[in-house]
């Protein structure tokens, strides 16, 4: 029979902020009690205001009242016709009276300068930045020099030297500071740095607002970027016009691929999906924000939703009242097939010759997605049995061949399969696509009996590429979860772990693990039958010159060689949780970056990276105003703070081992990943601790925590039995 204890399960905000061991998604659980994702999401979505709307939609609405302040005149928008948060008619009387007002432009004199960190030198891959969400090649430079990056925390980045030597590489910020995100400049929309893809084609860059990787740090996003020049000036659209079925709001989701056609010019799909964070507070409108397929015919200067099909019945068309719709989780085009495919959460994957219409594919990859199990439901959601949370897709270009993997509501492995396309004077040899071959894949599953692949629901990534000529030609497979596996198909797909960062081989190849995005330029390695590969992570960005052709025994200190950090060439992605500063000197601080750990510096300013002092999730931090060398550091989720009196001199031994305050020192209670403390401001040498209630007691010695510690009653939680191992 297993032990219990009394503990308290806090209603509260969870976040796993910027790097690797995001909160698990669906069907996952964490921690003890309560899991970390599921309190965040009621901690959020609970704010609400009466009528049910969510802040989220309050602040959208502030800052259409801002800009109408500012202009002194009514109707800046014309979504400002639509409902607004709360009652809709006050609302409505408040942004009538507001437009009426003078202009009232109260802008900050001082500009903000950047402190830092830049990079942070991590202890196991070398610098780090934040993460990485795609990769995009611009195809109109052969030598993939020129690379475009989206980030969750730092929006489009670009390079014109990326295949450069690599200390040499340098990546530009496009856009920190847009007036489209301006409101001094005309603009409404909420600023978001958050970017759930970006691509380049018909010398256009898409970047698609919106993070939509599932985690409770996935941002939702404000609409569609685009930019004719190169990044120097973009447009924002937030909408899709239907005509008589009226506009669907791309606000409040994210954006998870786009594809464009290589016969139609100017053609490209965008697939709409979902954002976590977006959800739990409220951000889509529930009438107009709808996620699934949608077209462009002037490379994205408007859009239009797409109709998709299940047979006779219609999982998706332009409605004037739209539903929530269906999160396409990725979309790719075919050139050698010439068609578009997409995978729609909950319903299957879908094929389409131009982007308009869409029609279920006959064959499914895997025998699971019957249309038993993924029935159409018309103007609803799709059914949670539907074995696809999560599909990603794959072409390799010169061949036609066509790759997808799949992952359900639980993160369960349900095949990477292969559509053999065998192409046959200039078309596929069998039509239509079959998905007939399905490739080994156990090699990232968890394994122990699981068929689960390690949170697939925030980091999967899919890439094929061409490579060799004649008897030698071949095609490389890279898929990315946790880590980066490479196979060749010629060689039977044997997949192969190339970066093995956190299972206990210490990190060979020095590649931080999470990987969201691959992209592949066929050719243009070294030798030249070998593929430049760049590889973006909850760590950065990577390079391999060598198609990552590692051949001696996986694991070895050789594993490296096949990979370059060019994290350098970039700046500060990552999220901070928390920051501390020395009292006297401005220069000392140390941060708290979440899953890129904790860093400190006594040289702020100066571009410098910032050694990493813990490995583990970087939470509150703290100095003692009163006593400085005393620093106060959380090296792992949870309660977990540990104290260093060296000051600058603290290192990352200082913070290794167990914590000083942990979870016993708080009677086991339930905690936010990042739990809020501060050092008494009356006593310094205390610290005060946020559970469900509040804890004060010795902040550099746990000796002396009793249970009398506890300095309050429990606050908004609930007394709750936890079995052991939970």
């Amino acid at each position: 029979m297993p032990w219990a204890v009394w503990g308290c399960s806090l209603l509260g905000l969870s976040l796993w902020v910027g790097g690797f061991a995001q909160q698990p998604g669906a069907g996952q659980t964490a921690g003890a009690g309560v899991s970390p994702a599921l309190r965040a999401r009621r901690f959020l979505a609970g704010r609400v205001q009466a009528g049910g709307a969510g802040s989220a939609a309050a602040l959208d609405a502030a800052r259409r009242q801002h800009l109408a302040m500012e202009q002194g005149t009514g109707n800046s928008h014309p979504s400002e016709q639509r409902p607004l948060a709360g009652d809709p008619d006050r609302e409505q009387g408040t942004v009538r009276a507001a437009a009426r007002a003078a202009a009232q432009v109260n802008p900050l004199s001082t500009a903000w300068q950047a402190v830092g960190p830049m990079q942070i030198a991590s202890q196991s891959y070398g610098n780090v930045t934040g993460r990485v969400t795609s990769v995009a090649i611009d195809a109109a430079d052969p030598t993939g020099n020129t690379v475009y990056l989206g980030t969750t925390g730092g929006g489009v980045w670009k390079s014109t030297n990326a295949a450069g030597t690599a200390g040499s590489v340098v990546f530009t910020p496009l856009t920190d500071t847009l007036p489209v995100f301006s409101a001094n400049a005309g603009g409404t929309a909420i600023p978001s740095l958050s970017i759930g893809a970006v691509s380049v084609g018909d010398g256009v860059v898409l970047a698609g607002t919106g993070d939509a990787n599932d985690a409770t740090d996935s941002y939702y996003g404000q609409g569609i970027l685009r930019s004719t020049d190169g990044g120097a000036t973009w447009t924002l659209a937030q909408e899709s016009n239907d005509g008589v079925a009226g506009h669907h709001s791309f606000v409040g989701l994210g954006v998870a691929g786009f594809a464009w056609s290589s016969t139609t010019p100017k053609l490209v799909v965008a697939a709409l999906s979902q954002s976590a964070e977006g959800v739990t507070v409220n951000a889509p409108d529930a009438t107009y924000s709808v996620m699934g397929l949608y077209y462009s015919t002037d490379a994205g200067a408007t859009w239009q939703m797409a109709t998709v099909a299940d047979g006779s019945q219609m999982v998706q068309q332009p409605e004037p009242l739209g539903t929530q719709g269906n999160a396409a989780t990725a979309v790719v085009w075919n050139a050698v097939r010439q068609r578009f495919y997409a995978a729609v959460r909950f319903h299957g994957y879908y094929e389409s010759t131009d982007g308009t219409s869409w029609t279920r594919t006959a064959h499914q990859p895997g025998t699971g997605l019957t249309a038993t199990a993924c029935p159409a439901n018309p103007g609803a959601m799709g059914s949670a049995n539907c074995p696809i949370f999560r599909g990603t897709l794959a072409v390799q270009a010169a061949t036609g061949d066509t790759f997808a993997l799949t992952v359900d509501a639980n993160n369960l492995d349900q095949g990477l399969w292969q559509d053999v396309c065998g192409l046959t004077g200039g078309s596929c040899a069998t039509n239509p696509i079959a998905f007939g071959k399905r490739l080994p894949s156990a090699a990232f599953e968890v394994g122990s009996g699981s068929t689960a692949i390690a949170q697939a629901d925030y980091n999967q990534a899919l890439a094929a590429v061409a490579t060799g000529a004649g008897a030698s030609a071949d095609t490389l497979l890279f898929v990315g979860t946790v880590d980066l596996y490479r196979c060749s198909l010629a060689a039977g797909c044997v997949l192969r772990n190339t970066t093995n960062a956190v299972n206990g081989c210490a990190a060979p190849a020095k590649v931080s693990p999470a990987q969201h995005a691959v992209a592949l330029l066929a050719g243009a390695g070294s030798p030249g039958t070998l593929p430049l590969v760049y590889v973006g992570n909850d760590g950065g960005l990577w390079r391999s010159t060598d198609g990552v052709n590692q051949q001696q025994t996986p694991c070895s200190p050789n594993d490296a060689t096949h990979f370059e950090n060019l994290n350098a060439g970039l700046g500060s992605l990552a999220e901070v949780v928390s920051f501390a500063q020395h009292p006297t000197d401005p220069a000392t601080l140390v941060v708290g970056v979440g899953g890129n750990g904790t860093a400190s510096t006594s040289a702020a300013s100066t571009g410098a990276a910032w050694p990493q002092i813990s490995a583990g999730e970087g939470g509150t931090v703290a100095i003692d105003q009163s006593t400085p060398g005393n620093w106060y550091v959380s090296i792992a989720a949870g309660v977990n703070l540990r104290y260093c009196g060296n000051g600058n001199a603290c290192a990352a031994a200082d913070f290794a081992g167990l914590p000083t305050i942990g979870h016993a020192q708080v009677d086991g209670d339930a905690s936010l990943i990042d739990p809020p403390l501060l050092l008494d401001p009356e006593m310094a040498s205390d610290v005060v601790i946020g559970t469900c209630r509040v804890w004060r007691g010795p902040a550099a010695s746990g000796s002396a925590w009793p249970g009398s510690n506890a300095i309050s009653a429990m606050l908004g939680g609930r007394k709750m039995r936890r079995a052991a191992g939970l």
